[in-house]
């Protein structure tokens, strides 16, 4: 157990982490039995009192699935734990969300109104997404369940612990058989699972490696599955449930993005896939690549020679990222492309995109054309494709390099398809000659989500001169805000340093000074989570960048006031003491790699005030009490010793100032206490203080899993999570909030005497009427992971309530 030192490491000889192996691993699978058995879960939609608002999209979306019975039905997830349904072809979503998380869907071809969702259950719902259950595995099947790590990762630990291999990895690649709606499959790591009476029994067989994509239909496969591998296909009989194999030729092993179908109109089937010749980095950066398929269900294989998909001219393979053909058009596929090299006037440079067949890759055509420059993040030195039809992303992001990311097609017409990227889903109907936005629409000059927003939001902010202007800050997309009460929206940066423009953590409006704001931003997204700073360049005056802006036009547009502080400093709080005089604020800001700034000018200039700080001064979160007092959440990190990864870690810590952050005072939380996010004071007696916290993290979760395997064995940190009370400044502690629990922020409602909030990353926002003493869960929000609650200041009976990935949720809170 950790205690709370200054410093706490986990730096263990290899003598002593040999010799405590066995007893580390059998602590972890301790630690995993320590909640009770759960029942399978039930999923509910988005219920009429909660609205999505933001400007849409801004976040990276993934896997689009059509359904059979109409092409206006289509699913989508981002990357953060959203899952959105669209019923009108991407006009309007609805979120639908599932415990786990999903990585797959897919539509029951012979019912319209049968969905599955796969992640760590496989959700049915038989009602078209209004009502779900879960299918696999059964709750008799499961000892205990929990949320674990950085990102509150769901886990199931089997009754039968040899079954461990099958229970940990996500469901992907859902089919259903078009001859039999009882018949149902998925992969499961290199697991092959199938049931044949609707989801009452499975069984699984475990194949060579990863299983990429499942296929099967009526004709020529109506008696076999074709379950697709990286180095070979598996062939399931449905008659006798036996397996035979049939090896890629080596000259495409290993292979991915697997896509396969008939041809319109015929029952000849074709099989594509990618292969690139050089391993991929990571999931988001392929190298050069080929495209192979078969006309003879993987007899053969071939090629595709054509001059324009292998970039011929320039001499150097493309680089593709997703394949996917229509399953019943199968001669029109779509690929996208992340690297398409070319010289033009001497110089090279890079395009990016979708290409087409419509013959089954004999020849291939640009459909999204776009780069022409770099194809470096940032740099405005490129062009979007000229056939989008967009909304806000192509104005911002339009000269910048735009990583794309995956493709989806309608199963009985080739012409619709959708392609997403960093910040948007797009659709064609037209096969590739045009593209539109789904995720934001154009509202006169400022933009409005279909519902489809996935990005991450840290606050919302309220002008206290113009109440129909709210402003939002947010990860990726920086500062948003609107003038109609967040109907519409507009993205606000003009003046930022492009180094910042990421990221927006804080904002503060002068109560006194109509158009004054101050605002908080870095170029790292995603603090405090552990990922940002396991590489100790991030702390570097070479890596960090950030600081503070102030704007007088109600942040219309912005100017950098970092003397003192510099440009490479990473800001996620700025508070503003209201009794400062008017022309001379005194602000203090929360840098993630310096500490804590103070400036008595209203940020014309500013100094450190880290007096009392330990060695950790990646300070988060900043709070004012109405007496004056302020308290400070420190995160902890990789301490980086001489500047190089290793195993030893800094705490978290809290601090309080009675002296305006002339000096600071550690506040003992509890002796375990290493994850603190979140404060806040009660507005009457500032002696009140409440306190979120993250609950138990793993070693590789701060320092990578490399550095964790081979130091600690990847030790479980145990710390109290939660929410904790003080009655006396500080002074003193009690837990009022499951400790499990991974709480990010708490807030008080100053229009309700007693009632407190608080957001966490286990799907589920909370609410109290007696000041802690009880909670219960708000009803119909369901976002994984969660962020603050913040009262809405116009309508103090409605909260908005901030994520991880879901921009905001705006409604009345009803408690269950």
């Amino acid at each position: 157990m950790l205690s709370n030192q200054k410093l706490k490491t986990f730096l263990i000889s290899y003598k002593k982490i040999k010799a405590l192996n066995r007893i580390i691993f059998a602590g972890f699978v301790l630690l995993l039995l320590q909640c009770a058995p759960q029942t399978e879960p039930s999923v509910i939609s988005t219920a009429s009192n909660w609205s999505l608002i933001g400007p849409g999209g801004g976040g990276s979306t993934f896997i689009p699935t059509y359904a059979y019975h109409d092409v206006n039905q289509i699913f989508i997830k981002c990357d953060m734990t959203g899952n959105y349904l669209t019923f009108d072809g991407g006009k309007s979503f609805e979120i639908k969300n599932v415990v786990g998380d999903a990585q797959s869907f897919a539509f029951d071809p012979n019912d319209s109104l049968t969905i599955y969702m796969g992640g760590a259950y496989l959700n049915q719902s038989r009602d078209g997404g209004k009502n779900w259950k879960v299918l696999f595995p059964k709750a008799s099947e499961i000892k205990s369940t929990k949320y674990t790590g950085d990102h509150a990762e769901y886990l199931i630990e089997p009754l039968d612990t040899t079954k461990w291999d099958l229970f940990k990895p996500d469901i992907k690649s859902i089919k259903v058989d078009p001859l039999d709606t009882k018949a149902i499959y998925f992969a499961k790591g290199s697991f092959f699972c199938f049931s044949l009476d609707g989801g009452e029994n499975w069984t699984s067989q475990s194949v060579d490696t990863g299983i990429e994509s499942i296929y099967t239909n009526s004709h020529q496969l109506k008696d076999l599955v074709y379950i697709f591998t990286p180095e070979s296909l598996h062939i399931f009989n449905k008659r006798d449930h036996t397996f035979s194999k049939k090896p890629y030729p080596s000259a495409m092993t290993p292979s991915y993005s697997f896509t396969a179908g008939e041809l319109k109109n015929s029952e000849e089937v074709v099989f594509y896939a990618i292969y690139n010749k050089e391993n991929k980095p990571n999931f988001f950066e392929v190298l050069h690549s080929e495209i192979w398929s078969s006309s003879d269900l993987g007899i053969t294989w071939q090629n595709n020679q054509d001059v324009t998909i292998t970039n011929k001219t320039f001499g150097e393979l493309p680089s593709f990222m997703k394949l996917a053909c229509a399953e019943y058009d199968a001669a029109n596929v779509y690929v996208v492309c992340n690297q398409y090299k070319f010289r033009e006037a001497n110089k090279e440079v890079i395009w990016y995109g979708a290409f087409k067949s419509e013959n089954g890759g004999q020849s291939w055509s640009w459909v999204w054309k776009a780069g022409g420059g770099s194809g470096q993040y940032g740099v405005q030195d490129a062009q979007d494709a000229s056939n989008l039809s967009d909304a806000w992303v192509k104005k911002e992001f339009g000269g910048e390099f735009i990583q794309l990311i995956d493709v989806g097609v309608a199963p009985y017409n080739g012409d619709h398809a959708i392609v997403t990227d960093w910040y948007r889903s797009m659709k064609t109907t037209d096969g590739g000659k045009n593209w539109n936005a789904i995720y934001s629409s154009v509202q006169g000059e400022s933009y409005k989500s279909s519902g489809l927003d996935v990005t991450t939001t840290y606050g919302v902010h309220f002008d206290p001169f113009d109440k129909n202007h709210i402003a939002v800050s947010y990860t990726d997309i920086g500062y948003h805000h609107s003038f109609d009460g967040g109907m519409t929206w507009n993205r606000s940066v003009k003046g930022v340093p492009a180094e910042w423009v990421n990221t927006c953590y804080w904002l503060e409006f002068d109560p006194e000074i109509k158009g004054r704001v101050w605002s908080a931003w870095s170029g790292m997204h995603d603090f405090p989570r552990g990922k940002m700073t396991r590489n100790p360049r991030w702390k570097r005056s070479d890596g960090a960048k950030g600081g503070i802006c102030v704007s007088d036009d109600g942040g219309l547009t912005w100017r950098p006031v970092v003397n003192g502080m510099g440009s490479d400093a990473p800001a996620t709080s700025i508070v503003l003491d209201p009794k400062s005089p008017t022309e001379n604020r005194t602000l203090y800001a929360a840098v993630y790699n310096k500490g804590v700034f103070k400036s008595v000018d209203g940020g014309k200039n500013w100094e450190l005030r880290n007096k009392g700080l330990q060695e950790n001064t990646c300070a988060f979160e900043l709070s004012l009490a109405t007496n004056g007092d302020l308290y400070l959440v420190i995160s902890p990190v990789p301490q980086h010793l001489n500047e190089k990864p290793g195993p030893e870690i800094l705490s978290g810590a809290v601090y309080k100032s009675t002296d305006g952050g002339e000096k600071w005072i550690e506040l003992v939380i509890h002796q375990d206490m290493f994850f603190p996010n979140g404060i806040a004071i009660d507005p009457e007696n500032p002696n009140i203080v409440y306190l979120a916290a993250w609950s138990d993290i793993a070693h590789s979760d701060l320092v990578g899993a490399k550095i964790a395997n081979e130091t600690t064995g990847n030790k479980e940190i145990k710390t109290p999570g939660g929410v904790w009370k003080s009655e006396d400044g500080g002074s003193t502690w009690k837990p009022i909030f499951d400790q499990k629990q991974y709480v990010y922020d708490v807030t008080i409602d100053p229009h309700h005497k007693g009632r407190l909030y608080c957001n966490t990353f286990n799907q589920k926002a909370y609410g109290s009427l007696d000041s802690g003493k009880t909670w219960k869960a708000i009803k119909a929000y369901d976002f994984h992971w969660g962020h603050r609650v913040v009262i809405d200041e116009n309508d103090p009976e409605k909260v908005y309530l901030t994520t991880f990935g879901s921009s905001i949720w705006h409604g009345s809170p009803v408690f269950e």
